[in-house]
């Protein structure tokens, strides 16, 4: 097996988006971009199996390089968002590097295709703005949220990853937890005055 892909080093974003899949039989990497997440995926048994898609051929060509010595136990797919993935109970997803409003469409797709999204089927979520958009679409349509964490880069950016679950069951949300995050409200976690800080500073 290649030393480099056994020792993939993910950015402290990917980092975290990959300690939140739970452990499962498929991770299903949508935006897989350069497939690290996938390989990271593999070679650390989060999964079994790992399927990426990507909505341009030449980033799925460097997750098919990044993979090849895994050929066995994964599968890239250029395509939008998930269609064409056929969702099963033991899969989870990871849509992570992207807008939160390129989100809400995959997973509102998702919803609608004929397959639709398994009860219980777990997603880690890591949108690049929009926010309060997602969790909106999120409560809304059923996912409850379950975690949420927040990572800085470089001490200038924020991100912010939401572990969740699909229920089918809608439930509401105050203004304060959609922009801000229920799970965050709740725990406060270490950098929460900063991230706070932050987003009052670009948002107002």
């Amino acid at each position: 097996m290649d030393g480099e892909i056994e020792n993939v080093n993910l950015s402290p974003r990917l980092q975290a988006v990959a300690d939140m899949i739970p452990h499962c039989d498929t991770v299903v990497d949508v935006g897989s971009d350069h497939g690290y997440l996938g390989a990271y995926c593999l070679s650390n048994e989060i999964c079994r199996y790992v399927i990426s898609t990507d909505i341009h051929q030449e980033p799925a060509m460097r997750t098919r390089e990044l993979l090849k010595d895994y050929e066995d136990r994964c599968e890239t797919i250029v395509t939008d968002g998930l269609q064409g993935v056929v969702l099963k109970d033991d899969m989870n997803v990871a849509i992570a590097g992207m807008g939160g409003l390129e989100i809400c469409k995959i997973l509102k797709n998702a919803l609608s295709s004929e397959k639709s999204i398994p009860k219980g089927m777990k997603f880690v979520l890591q949108p690049q703005k929009s926010h309060y958009e997602v969790r909106s679409f999120l409560s809304d349509n059923g996912f409850s949220i379950l975690d949420e964490k927040i990572i800085i880069e470089k001490d200038r950016f924020f991100y912010t990853i939401l572990l969740v679950e699909y229920t089918g069951e809608s439930y509401r949300l105050t203004d304060e937890e959609m922009f801000l995050g229920p799970v965050l409200l709740r725990q406060r976690p270490e950098n929460y005055e900063e991230y706070i800080a932050h987003e009052k500073e670009v948002f107002g």
